[in-house]
């Protein structure tokens, strides 16, 4: 009898763990699909955790150096120097959607919309599923005057993270204007 309790209590603490590596282990578009139809908060939450890290992840630790150099300036208020950080990720990577997301943030904080417009293209066009730049992408679209749009990128947000707290307000905030119209 003790010995199947210490299998069971053994199960039970090596399955959270067996769990959390293979997310870890987990290729982004897998962790995207389960995100997509995660139903817990909690759950999205930790995956959004992870793709993040997926997203943030350049394969070139120079360039992840670059990003975080661009991030860090960006945070202390120098804008000018993060952007020629981004602008050399984007150099650097050209296929790596984060350095143009990051880029497109930059821009729209400097009231750039058109171009951070384009960026944040450039990064949906490298990760169609990437839920941040489609944010942004509604973002931009409300300050250029789009509610359409708008609501169109968060609502792909929210198909792809189902519990974005700043896709579901922007849905909110602009279905009453998009209402009867045809998306």
């Amino acid at each position: 009898m003790k010995s199947i309790l210490y299998i069971f209590i053994a199960l039970i603490l090596l399955f959270p763990a067996g769990l959390l590596a293979q997310q870890e282990n987990a290729p982004v578009e897998e962790l995207l699909d389960r995100l997509s139809v995660s139903s817990e908060d909690h759950e999205a939450e930790l995956l959004a955790e992870e793709v993040w890290a997926r997203f943030f992840s350049s394969g070139s630790p120079s360039v992840d150096l670059i990003l975080q150099r661009g991030i860090d300036a960006q945070s202390s208020g120098n804008l000018e120097l993060a952007g020629d950080f981004f602008s050399d990720v984007i150099e650097f990577a050209p296929d790596f959607a984060e350095g143009w997301n990051r880029r497109a943030a930059l821009e729209y904080a400097r009231g750039e919309y058109t171009a951070a417009a384009e960026d944040l293209g450039m990064a949906i066009e490298l990760q169609p599923r990437h839920f941040g730049a489609l944010v942004g992408l509604g973002l931009v679209f409300e300050r250029l005057g789009s509610a359409t749009g708008a609501f169109q990128a968060y609502s792909d947000a929210l198909a792809i993270h189902p519990f974005l707290s700043q896709a579901q307000e922007g849905v909110d905030r602009l279905s009453k204007q998009v209402e009867g119209r045809q998306l």
